[in-house]
């Protein structure tokens, strides 16, 4: 079965790596242990980034901008450093035979986002706004991601694979800590009553903003994931 292969497995480290045969040996498409194997070595040499493709690295990643536009609530994260990616695990690989979708889960067991921030409306029941530095660190997070494919020729006459669309459905599993320094314009007293409600109800939190945050992560890693499939025939990694 076809999504047994090992590029189906690294294609995508949720996004973040794709076998190359000059990245690792290929593995028999029945042999499951040695696609594990294979697995977890690549993954850790394509999140370091390839320069001469460029690709960038996973982790730490650097995002210039975040927005969210929720009906309640509008914000905006600015030069946001992304650290925790490399971490994360993939699992229940799989994909269609005719190589038009794929789905995966990842875990990943922390993440830690730091930048700029800018926000305003209401979490859930307060009222929020400010600006200044921010600061989040997760827990456990398990991530649903279904992609679109594409196989398309090449001007060399042969084909690549490109991860079109995705879609996402993320879980927090454990509390997350949220720091937004200068809320209120430093007014203590509201910043206090708005990180202890975060910080206690955490998961409805994260459910309000996280998607705009994680679309923006899994986005920028496939953009990556794309420039590599760009450089590599669809012949030199698919197994027959």
């Amino acid at each position: 079965m076809f999504r047994k292969c090992v590029f189906l497995l690294l294609a995508i480290y949720c996004a973040d790596g794709v076998l190359s045969s000059s990245l690792i040996p290929p593995c028999k498409i029945e042999d499951e242990a040695c696609i594990e194997k294979s697995v977890m070595a690549a993954s850790s040499k394509l999140i370091q980034g390839i320069p001469e493709l460029g690709i960038e690295t996973s982790d730490p990643m650097f995002i210039e901008k975040i927005e969210g536009k929720i009906s309640i609530l509008k914000y905006t994260f600015f030069n946001t450093t992304v650290v925790g990616f490399k971490n994360c695990k993939i699992s229940d690989i799989k994909v269609s035979k005719d190589l038009t979708n794929l789905h995966y889960v990842m875990n990943c067991p922390q993440l830690k986002l730091k930048g700029l921030y800018d926000i305003n409306g209401r979490l859930i029941i307060l009222p929020v706004e400010g600006k200044g530095d921010y600061e989040l660190i997760t827990g456990k997070y398990k991530v649903v991601v279904d992609s679109e494919l594409k196989v398309t020729p090449g001007t060399d006459g042969k084909s690549r694979l490109a991860i079109k669309n995705f879609k996402l459905k993320c879980t927090p599993l454990s509390a997350i800590h949220f720091d937004f320094r200068n809320l209120f314009n430093g007014q203590k007293d509201l910043s206090d009553a708005v990180h202890k409600f975060a910080n206690e109800s955490w998961e409805d939190v994260a459910n309000l903003v996280q998607d705009p945050v994680f679309y923006a992560e899994i986005g920028k890693i496939i953009k990556n994931v794309n420039k590599y499939l760009k450089s590599v025939p669809l012949e030199e990694y698919k197994l027959n």
